[in-house]
């Protein structure tokens, strides 16, 4: 035998270690967030849907798009999902993101949290609100925004 046959074990083992060890990491802050949409001034643009589970994460709590003045927020309300690397917030065609508007990085594991949806993004034309790990293409959760 071949002296770099001997390697190759190791490093696919070194491989799906370093790969399994990424997962599990924890970049998002678990302090609980109170932000809140101010009624006064906004009207509700979806029915909230309740967030299911995706393949990699535990999520709870609704998400909500509302009218603000002239721009369009995303609201996710007593909301709370476990940790993860790199979770963002998008609005999304479809449940697994192909066509899809990343809203930023999650803020919080938990509370109350706004977001801002783009200008040229029309809310109507997206039908689901996604936590998803964009380092690992990872679904956490999906909640169903209807219009």
């Amino acid at each position: 035998m071949k002296k770099t046959d001997i390697r190759w074990p190791g490093l696919i083992a070194f491989m799906v270690i370093i790969t399994f060890a990424g997962c599990k990491k924890e970049s998002t802050p678990a302090v609980a967030l109170n932000e809140t949409i101010d009624a006064t001034k906004s009207t509700p643009a979806s029915t909230g849907g309740g967030f299911s589970n995706g393949q990699y994460g535990t999520v709870t709590g609704t998400a909500r798009i509302f009218l603000t003045g002239n721009k369009y927020q995303l609201a996710l309300e007593n909301f709370s999902t476990s940790n993860g690397p790199d979770l963002k917030v998008y609005i999304s065609k479809e449940k697994n993101p192909v066509h899809f508007v990343n809203l930023g990085s999650l803020k919080a594991t938990s509370g109350n949290q706004i977001y801002d949806i783009p200008a040229e993004a029309n809310p109507k034309d997206y039908s689901y609100a996604l936590i998803y790990c964009q380092q690992y293409s990872h679904l956490f959760g999906y909640s169903q925004l209807t219009f």
